[in-house]
């Protein structure tokens, strides 16, 4: 330990000068009170005690090093889908894999070791007690652990990873691609069976979310014999208990694989659930994939859509692409190749004809205006809702007439364009047509930069803006570039923006998926046909149909006679179950006065409620609804466990591969690596000499030993 000062050292010669004077003068008269002893004693603890409280005025300091030690950090990822124990080795995981684990576990010391658990299906989730495995995961990810372990532990001694898994990745990317930066080695153990497993199954049934009412309605079903040389097989469709249809085919394994079609009408609208099941054979090794059920939402008609375009872009792709996701809407477009000159010309239809307009770079010069003036009175009699995308060529001298009703229109008129990032507020997070992670909003502000009008947009009072420009990486909060709008029963979206194709683009690439985009792009499309709900109690389903891995999720709201949101409400669910039985839930508030359940592990089958809502036991209003629930078996499709993967994720990190049988010596290969070193630092403390209670100790007890000497003589 070392001693430092805040304040200069030199400071001492005078601290230690004043102590003696001070002393000096308060003593020098007590020599015929004290003998000689006595009085250079308490002289001394005098001095003493002062010089110490004058040192201690210039705030000591001790300097130590402390040595610091990290054991090495080897992460262990249990996989806890369902596929896991089911195969012909099912007993020996359920039964003598757990104590494998835990002798595994603990073959590396504490002192020498960090050994951090995790277990994962769809998601990672923390822990791991071999003596509480389960394996009821609807779904298996392996490359979403892996990508979160390296930015968890990227600034920490992480010495290798361990996967205990089937390798049998039903979601996400393949794993050995989210390997990519990882610099330790990942050491992994085949659990399950690599032979062909005896199994009947449905791998496939492809129908359409919506239907229409008295129209056929195809759906496919596609069927795998796996290991049984004939199966002669019976293929039924059914709704509850009725029986719609059913169809023979026989498999072999020469002809391993065939589809049935099936071809039904609809004669109710609303949610219907449907199973289709195939024949149980003796020897399957589980029948939990001979039948699946899902939900067909059946409307009276589709939703006309007219599309304005000022010419060709890839934006309107884009959004061609995303609706084609939606069954339940007609689209037609109306694309201009030249001034007033259009690939179709909207004269021969009938604009009262469609439900929804969508504008892009629309109308593009002063020969649209006659256009414009129709959707205009469609706009302001029937109240067509509008999506209004801003582009480049966009004329908006032409589109003046059609500001008093978007969300944003400009104040000074600017031709000219410049890049700029969409970015999304936090606020969107309380508008309904938000209905993702927290994630979704850091993905969509940092995609690739739209081209935005640089006129002076201003939002409508009865507007909402949910994302504003960044431009060359600064914040414009006074720059809109995304609104909606609801007032007067009319509804409308303003994206000020071009090459929107492009943040489509991106969410591909980050997820392998456009469903971030296009759920967002239909959520606005539902919001703005919606009419404008004027009850003051609603509940409601987030979804029409739940995966049997998803939680079933109800919202509820409630306003006064203002149409503010009201807090302190009492909501009730009376949640009728597919088997008759109902129970009864309540929804919690949330902070923004909001209400919300979340109810998981439901049966499959078709859920009715009738919520009702009361505060001070005065009732505020009841709403009904139903949803349904569809097991998710896509962890029974594929079997027969992954050994190329889980070997390939071992040789890109210079790893190992493992069977279970072998798991005994995976402690001692992993001890064999000379890369699982702990890392040594050193630590820098610098302590105030005040803190420590011995000092302060030690100036008391000098005093009270001085105060006792001058009691003892009288001197008090």
């Amino acid at each position: 330990m070392k001693l430092s000062f805040t304040y200069s050292p030199l400071w001492i010669i005078p601290i230690v000068l004043l102590a003696a004077v001070l002393t000096y003068f308060m003593y020098r008269k007590t020599r015929t009170h004290l003998p000689l002893v006595p009085q250079a004693l308490v002289s001394l603890f005098r001095f003493t005690v002062l010089t110490a409280l004058g040192i201690l005025l210039l705030e000591p300091l001790l300097n130590s090093l402390t040595k610091l030690r990290f054991p090495p950090i080897i992460v262990v990822l249990q996989d806890g889908s369902e596929s896991m124990v089911l195969h012909k080795q099912a007993d020996f995981v359920k039964n003598k894999y757990p104590a494998a684990l835990k002798k595994f576990l603990a073959d590396f010391p504490e002192e020498d070791y960090v050994i951090e658990g995790y277990r994962f299906d769809n998601q990672m989730r923390n822990g791991l007690n071999p003596d509480s495995l389960t394996y009821k995961g609807a779904g298996t990810n392996i490359a979403a652990p892996l990508k979160e372990i390296q930015s968890l532990y990227q600034n920490q001694n992480l010495g290798a990873v361990v996967v205990l898994s089937d390798g049998i990745t039903t979601s996400g990317m393949n794993p050995v691609y989210a390997l990519e930066g990882m610099k330790q080695p990942v050491y992994t153990v085949l659990i399950g069976d690599t032979t062909l497993q005896k199994d009947i199954k449905i791998k496939d049934a492809i129908y359409n979310e919506l239907a229409y009412l008295n129209t056929d309605v195809p759906i496919k079903v596609k069927v795998v014999n796996d290991g049984f040389e004939a199966a002669n097989l019976k293929v039924t469709i059914a709704q509850g208990e009725k029986v719609i249809a059913t169809k023979p085919l026989n498999l072999s394994k020469v002809n391993p694989q065939g589809e049935v079609d099936f071809l039904f009408r609809p004669t109710q609208v609303g949610l219907q659930a449907f199973t289709v099941s195939v024949t149980q054979l003796e020897g399957e090794i589980t029948y939990k994939n001979n039948a699946r059920t899902f939900a067909i939402n059946i409307l009276e008609s589709r939703v006309k859509v007219a599309i304005f375009g000022g010419s060709p872009h890839p934006d309107l792709g884009a959004l061609n692409q995303a609706m084609a996701h939606e069954e339940g809407y007609q689209i037609s477009e109306f694309i201009l190749k030249g001034k007033g000159d259009f690939y179709t010309s909207p004269a021969g239809a009938n604009l009262k004809d469609f439900d929804f307009f969508i504008l892009h770079n629309f109308p593009n010069s002063p020969a649209d205006a006659p256009i414009v003036a129709k959707i205009l009175e469609e706009v302001r009699d029937r109240k067509v809702p509008v999506m209004y995308y801003i582009g480049m060529f966009t004329d908006l001298q032409t589109m003046r007439p059609l500001f008093e009703y978007m969300a944003l229109a400009p104040e000074a008129i600017n031709p000219r364009a410049e890049e700029a990032v969409a970015t999304f507020s936090e606020s969107y997070k309380k508008h309904t047509t938000y209905n993702f992670g927290d994630n979704w909003l850091k993905m969509m502000s940092n995609t690739p930069p739209i081209y935005r009008n640089k006129s002076e947009w201003k939002a409508k009072t009865t507007a909402e803006i949910f994302a504003t420009a960044k431009i060359k990486n600064i914040a414009m909060n006074n720059y809109p570039v995304f609104a909606l709008q609801s007032h007067l029963e009319r509804k409308n979206m303003v994206f000020v923006g071009e090459n929107f194709w492009r943040m489509r683009a991106q969410v591909y690439t980050e997820t392998e998926s456009f469903d971030n985009f296009d759920d967002w792009y239909f959520n606005v499309v539902k919001w703005l046909m919606v009419r404008d709900d004027k009850r003051k109690f609603r509940a409601y389903a987030t979804k029409n149909a739940y995966m049997g891995d998803e939680p079933a999720i109800l919202k509820g709201e409630a306003y006064d006679d203002s149409y503010n949101p009201m807090g302190g409400v009492e909501i009730k669910v009376a949640m009728r179950f597919p088997n008759g039985k109902i129970n009864d839930y309540y929804l919690t508030e949330t902070g923004n006065k909001q209400y919300y359940l979340d109810i998981y592990s439901l049966p499959e089958g078709t859920y009715t409620f009738q919520a009702t809502g009361k505060k001070d036991g005065k009732v505020l209003g009841e709403d009904k609804g139903q949803f349904s629930i569809g097991r998710s078996d896509i962890e029974h499709v594929n079997l027969r466990a992954d050994k190329a993967t889980m070997e390939q994720m071992a040789l890109r990190t210079s790893g190992r591969a493992l069977h279970y049988t072998q798991m005994d010596s995976l402690s001692s290969i992993i001890k064999q690596n000379q890369n699982l070193k702990p890392i040594v630092d050193f630590k820098k403390n610098k302590k105030p000499l005040l803190d420590w209670w011995w000092v302060l100790a030690g100036v008391l007890g000098l005093l009270a030993v001085e105060w006792t000497i001058r009691k003892w003589y009288s001197m008090l």
